[in-house]
Formats: structure tokens, sequence, C-alpha cells
């Protein structure tokens, strides 16, 4: 019998935009005290965990230190939450991520925050955009 695998909370997608930058140990480092670090956008996440969109690789089991980042392009980005997890997934399109410690009221500031702030963006280009078509519609 087949048994498909259910998660206990839901994950949602996240703006194109989101990035993350996740830190390991390096297996390869000598000393064992080496570190790795990738880089990626975020396809989904959720209060238990994410998915990140990577080429890189590690095994499943690792632990990780994860920085999430919702605003990457911002000039002053307090859209930053921090995470530890543990690697659970591999697949030919990133790595997913359970996490063993996450500031939930941190992350849903965060998503409160980017929402805000899109919806800001939309309103203006909105108003903009409607300016433009009054302005560029008057004859004089």
């Amino acid at each position: 019998m087949h048994r498909k695998h259910r998660r206990f909370s839901t994950r949602s997608q996240v703006w194109p935009d989101t990035h993350a930058i996740i830190t390991a140990t390096d297996p390869l480092s000598p000393s064992g005290r080496g570190t790795i670090t990738i880089e990626g956008n975020v396809k989904d996440i959720g209060s238990l965990g994410m998915f990140l969109i990577t080429k890189e690789s590690l095994p499943n089991n690792d632990d990780v230190e994860i920085e999430i980042i919702f605003a990457p392009d911002s000039q002053v980005s307090n859209l930053t939450v921090r995470a530890w997890g543990k690697t659970v997934r591999r697949t030919h399109e990133g790595i997913g991520i359970k996490f063993t410690s996450i500031d939930l009221s941190r992350l849903q500031k965060c998503i409160v925050e980017k929402m805000n702030r899109e919806e800001r963006v939309a309103k203006s280009m909105y108003t903009l955009g409607e300016a433009k078509s009054e302005a560029g519609g008057q004859e004089d």
C-alpha cells in the first residue's frame, strides 16, 4: 500500500522576490567547522517549514540556519526573519526544510508588512496611471 506524505500545516506561496540564505556545516571541511552558504528564492512557507528553490544540494537531516528576506530589493528592509531547521527533502527544484525554531510572530509581522507594502505600491501605480490617463485625455 502506498502512503502519501501529509503535512500537518499548510504552506502558502510567497512573493517571487522572497529570498533566503541557508547556512550549514560544510561536510567537506577538514576541521568540521567550515560552513557552506546556499541562496535561493522561497517557493512556499508555513509555520513548520519552507521550500527553497536552488540548484545546490544538502543531505537530508542537516541542521541549517535560515535568513528569510521578504523585500531583498528594499533599501531599508526590516522584513527579515531568522530561523533554524533541518533539511527534509531534496528535489531537482530545491530543498525542503522543516523549522526547528522560528519566531512565528515575527514571521507574521513580516508577511503582513509585505502585504501592506504591495498594496501601497499597487495603489500608487493605479493612482499614477489614473492621473496620466486623465492628463493625457484633456485637450486645451
